[in-house]
């Protein structure tokens, strides 16, 4: 089914007129945040009706399929407001008449996380020891690793002693994806989803050219055939990892891997002395208040856990996959995933310093949007003019989906958990893809609407003829149009030696480097330019080359700080180059109704 989702939300805005900017010249803003992220989103009109309209769309298709036949919860979360700023849940018939667990899905229905785990075992990294060492080789960690051999194998083995910590965070480590797992020379699960292999075909077929002995198989890792995940012991999992061939050399291309974050859960281990339970509870369950998450299975089924059918065996709830739970192991719920993304991008628990290196993009997939960093999997996307990151992980296990989306241009995030027999990951996937569709442009919007009011105006001196006009257009950030110091118009003389036949353009971006009731941006100029022909890519976006270009006695022209009142808006505006404070003047903003579409047409939603 294919649902068209229209809206045109009319909202009456304050707002400072001007100028309509010439349609046939840009600018290409620099990589950074563009306006602060917006606060209070339950108050902001555009925000109420966006959710308005998700939740008419869910209900209006919960009978078609995969909605029917899919448990999941949604949850949407900001770091400025308290709990969620919005959720919606529902139950599928094989949850709703479970025998085990809840029979209604809500904030605190206990699913598996599956892989969004890994993002928990950096996050437990970083929170003990930073990111200090992540250059160091992970045989500094886990000296077994450094007695590999691979002349005891006709094929080539990893080399442990350049793959770092690093490597393994970023998925550049060039290992294998699992041990175990998908192995076709065991008669297990996986076999059993192929065609009837005949004995010609058979695997260690001696017959057929596979002359290879048993004692070479797994002893682990895998799913037998009832579905049962025989898990390693410690021991048995670097025995089995040191037998692996080699996919690429380290740091060449991004290879995803559940080895990597095993591997880095082990040497977390060794370095602390402590199990990853322990680190669990006491660095992140227990400073966030988490009440329901759990590093690897719960000691027992309650009446918040969600078993499709109440068969924990095959829904795979049951399974403890030993070394591997650093990669898939925990189980959580919709408040403690928010609760944990908050303490992620307001560095609760880490350095901010630590959060930003984190929150940066490592290496790029063939997809010109598609990104990957540290445990994340990042998606790309051009709202209102600038390209903003979406740092997200998703996992899958058995009836188990699930994904966490941060996005620190908004401060704001949102976890995706569900649970179904037949439809497994389909409400994810689609909901993933509208819920980023619809909300980007809010928040866009939000930020926006929020940096005009508490921003934008006429700033003046009491002292001399220094005033600064500042306003929020179409475009990324907020404008300077007017840049006057003791006479002298900087937009004209400093600003001007730039190649500006077109006019010069300044922007001011939050620059985060202020507290409290100060609020820093960093200035952006640039030569306002016809758009660049598609065939030239070089030099088409040179914008970060001239940040902070120009200063005054060591001060860029363009660093301002706005001092502002309990509700953050601006009262004064410190020119920090000049060393002038300037009041915000009192005018009277007109008011204009702008007709602002916040969903995009034709949303195909299911």
């Amino acid at each position: 089914m294919m649902l068209l989702l229209t809206a045109l939300g009319i909202v009456c805005l304050p707002f400072v007129s001007t100028k309509v900017t010439d349609q046939s010249l840009q600018i290409c803003p620099i990589q950074a945040h563009q306006c602060p992220a917006p606060t209070a989103l339950a108050s902001e009109n555009v925000f109420l009706d966006a959710i308005k309209q998700l939740e008419d769309a869910i209900r209006a298709n919960l009978t078609e399929s995969p909605y029917n036949g899919t448990t999941f919860s949604l949850g949407m979360f900001s770091t400025s407001d308290d709990g969620l700023v919005y959720e919606f849940h529902h139950t599928d018939p094989g949850v709703a008449n479970s025998h085990k667990g809840t029979t209604k899905a809500d904030a605190d229905s206990i699913y598996r996380l599956a892989s969004i785990t890994k993002i928990l075992t950096l996050y437990l990294w970083l929170i003990k020891d930073g990111d200090r060492r992540w250059n160091d080789p992970i045989t500094d960690f886990i000296p077994q690793l450094a007695a590999s051999d691979d002349t005891e194998q006709d094929y080539i083995t990893p080399d442990w002693s350049e793959i770092t910590i690093n490597d393994m965070a970023m998925y550049l480590a060039g290992i294998s994806r699992d041990y175990g797992l998908n192995d076709v020379a065991l008669t297990d699960y996986v076999t059993s989803l192929m065609p009837k292999l005949t004995s010609k075909t058979s695997v260690n077929n001696p017959a057929n050219g596979i002359n290879i002995s048993a004692s070479d198989d797994p002893k682990c890792g895998y799913l037998t055939a009832k579905e049962v995940y025989q898990k390693c012991d410690p021991k048995q999992y670097l025995q089995g990892v040191k037998t692996l061939a080699a996919s690429f050399p380290s740091g060449y291309t991004p290879l995803y891997s559940n080895q990597d974050y095993a591997l880095i859960g082990l040497a977390l281990e060794n370095l602390t002395g402590a199990t990853l339970d322990d680190l669990f509870n006491s660095s992140l369950v227990q400073p966030l208040g988490l009440r329901e998450t759990t590093f690897k299975q719960p000691s027992k089924i309650t009446k918040n856990s969600v078993i499709p059918n109440g068969d924990e065996q095959v829904s795979q709830w049951n399974n403890d996959f030993g070394p591997i739970n650093a990669a898939a192991g925990a189980f959580s719920t919709t408040n403690d995933l928010a609760a944990i993304g908050k303490s992620i991008l307001n560095s609760t628990l880490v350095p901010k310093a630590t959060t930003r290196r984190w929150f940066s993009v490592t290496s790029h997939l063939e997809s010109l949007d598609q990104s990957v960093g540290r445990g994340w999997e990042i998606y790309r996307q051009k709202v209102g003019g600038h390209t903003v990151d979406l740092f997200t992980k998703a996992g899958y296990w058995g009836d188990y989906t699930s994904v966490l989306f941060l996005i620190p241009s908004y401060n704001f995030g949102f976890s995706l958990l569900t649970a179904s027999v037949n439809e497994t990951g389909k409400v994810k996937d689609k909901l993933s893809n509208v819920l980023t569709n619809m909300f980007l442009p809010v928040l866009e919007e939000c930020a926006k609407n929020q940096a005009r009011r508490n921003f934008a105006g006429h700033y003046t001196s009491s002292t001399s003829n220094t005033t600064v006009r500042i306003e929020v257009d179409e475009w990324p950030a907020l404008k300077v149009t007017e840049y006057i110091v003791n006479d002298i118009d900087f937009m004209a003389t400093v600003f001007g030696q730039f190649d500006a036949s077109n006019g010069v353009d300044m922007r001011l971006v939050p620059n985060h480097l202020y507290k409290g009731k100060n609020v820093g941006f960093t200035g952006v100029y640039q030569a306002l330019a016809p758009p660049t022909p598609t065939a030239q890519f070089y030099g088409k976006c040179p914008s970060w080359l001239d940040v902070d270009d120009f200063t005054y006695a060591s001060v860029p022209l363009g660093h301002m700080v706005f001092e502002v009142d309990d509700d953050g808006r601006a009262e004064r505006l410190e020119l920090k180059a000049v060393r002038e404070r300037l009041d915000r003047t009192r005018e009277n903003a007109s008011k204009l109704c702008i007709s602002q579409r916040v969903f995009m047409d034709q949303i195909a939603m299911f």
